[in-house]
């Protein structure tokens, strides 16, 4: 397992600042209306999934890591690995292999083309 800094309080702070911001519901059973579930051992918030965007707080986040030299320094590289896949070609995800294991005449996958009868009835 990679060795990851833990988070300072004070980059805490600044990080559920930026969870609350990006709240999209005023109220939410799963975080108690505050943004965050919690905590985890790397001092690191976990945004809740029902009510904050989760696209727009990493962003700001990635943003807040850059122009941030100590947390530049200790998470940069996270970041970087995922700009360097975004700017390449990208290819599409979950498509289909053309004519694997279909039939061109049946639009079920592998043949199914009888209906299922039921026995001795």
């Amino acid at each position: 397992m990679e060795d990851v800094p833990k988070l300072s309080e004070e980059h805490l702070a600044t990080a559920i600042e930026l969870v609350s911001k990006h709240r999209t519901k005023k109220n939410c059973k799963t975080c108690f209306d505050r943004g965050y579930q919690g905590v985890n051992q790397l001092n690191m918030v976990i945004p809740c999934h029902k009510c904050v965007d989760q696209d727009a707080v990493t962003k700001e986040w990635q943003a807040h890591v850059r122009d941030t030299p100590a947390l530049a320094e200790a998470y940069g590289d996270y970041f970087e690995a995922e700009e360097v896949q975004e700017g390449g070609e990208e290819k599409p995800q979950n498509t289909p292999e053309p004519d694997r294991g279909r039939s061109p005449d049946r639009h079920r996958p592998y043949g199914g083309g009888q209906p299922h009868r039921s026995v001795g009835r």
